[in-house]
């Protein structure tokens, strides 16, 4: 769903542990790891597909064509990936259109675990795994017994079955989306549209506690860092006419807020996700010739584009590889 709310944007533009044996082997791995993504490019017809990026030297590999597939999740222990599909990309705005879907690491066995069809259920959107892996955290809209749509965020087991809601947003207010877990697994920070723009809300995943984690900023495509303590987002800052939009982090609550990159107008960072470790750090980044995959610190220091080739990719998922 990210990628819809900066379609424009989109498109325009070792660390090494110091032991031997198999612990340096693992460190290697887990710093690492491996990236997904979503890629817009000339080679899906212009649709969204999912690919494989390596953090360490930017090769990419196709995993989905022939859809329109966006917002991958990479499962806690790098065997699958969730994400989000319109089937053969055949009217993909229409209701009942988007669902969930999982398939191996590496693109194989794909399937539904959604069954939005536009009847009761309007359109599963921008999943992501639990810590453990068990569950999948969702935005949904769904008909209540009156026909009236009520949007929100929703749990699921990994294999689609027992949804229950989180949160819940009537037809006449702004969607939520974009979830992701806490690393405990016991808390939720998302996306809310609301006049004006979005904020970022966290609420346990029983559907209590919600409460803002910025009151006021435009903010949204959140990531909770592996250690708890902190939460990378995209921030717009609107000055005047000007919009700048930069990848920042803040602590769970509100305190502490910090830019890590710093663009002009004409460009943008976003949609950030942590490395395994959490050492790291990768995001968007749109310019003139289009929008690239880049890396940092968790500080934004030492940035470093990756060399993904023709087409733009977004909603990075950093995690484990098992190849």
């Amino acid at each position: 769903m990210f990628s819809k709310l900066l379609g424009i944007a989109a498109t325009t533009f070792a660390v090494m542990i110091a032991t031997t044996g198999a612990a340096v082997a693992i460190g290697k791995q887990q710093e690492h790891g491996l990236i997904v993504a979503e890629r817009f490019s000339a080679q899906n017809n212009g649709n969204p597909q999912i690919v494989a990026v390596r953090p360490e030297d930017g090769h990419l590999r196709i995993l989905t064509s022939g859809s329109q597939d966006v917002v991958p999740d990479l499962s806690p222990d790098g065997r699958s990936i969730i994400f989000e599909r319109c089937v053969h990309a055949v009217n993909c705005d229409q209701i009942g259109a988007d669902n969930i879907w999982t398939m191996r690491a590496d693109g194989s066995h794909p399937h539904p675990l959604t069954a939005c069809d536009g009847a009761k259920c309007l359109g599963a959107f921008d999943p992501a795994f639990s810590p453990d892996g068990r569950f999948i955290a969702f935005a949904e809209d769904l008909l209540d017994a009156s026909g009236v749509n009520f949007n929100g965020i929703f749990i699921m087991r990994a294999d689609g079955s027992h949804v229950r809601r989180v949160t819940s947003r009537s037809s006449d207010e702004g969607p939520d989306g974009q979830p992701q877990f806490s690393p405990d697994g016991k808390q939720l920070v998302f996306q809310r549209e609301v006049p004006g723009g979005t904020r970022l809300m966290i609420v346990r995943t029983d559907g209590s506690g919600l409460r803002p984690l910025l009151p006021g900023a435009d903010a949204f495509a959140p990531s909770w860092a592996p250690d708890g303590r902190r939460v990378a987002f995209t921030l717009a800052i609107h000055t005047g006419d000007t919009t700048t939009i930069n990848v920042a982090t803040v602590h769970p609550d509100g305190t502490d807020l910090r830019l890590l990159t710093n663009t002009s107008s004409a460009n943008a960072a976003f949609a950030p996700d942590y490395s395994p470790s959490g050492r790291r750090i990768v995001f968007s980044q749109s310019d003139a010739d289009g929008c690239h995959l880049v890396i940092s610190s968790v500080t934004g220091q030492h940035p470093r584009a990756l060399p993904n080739g023709p087409g733009c990719l977004v909603d990075a998922s950093w995690g484990p590889s098992r190849s």
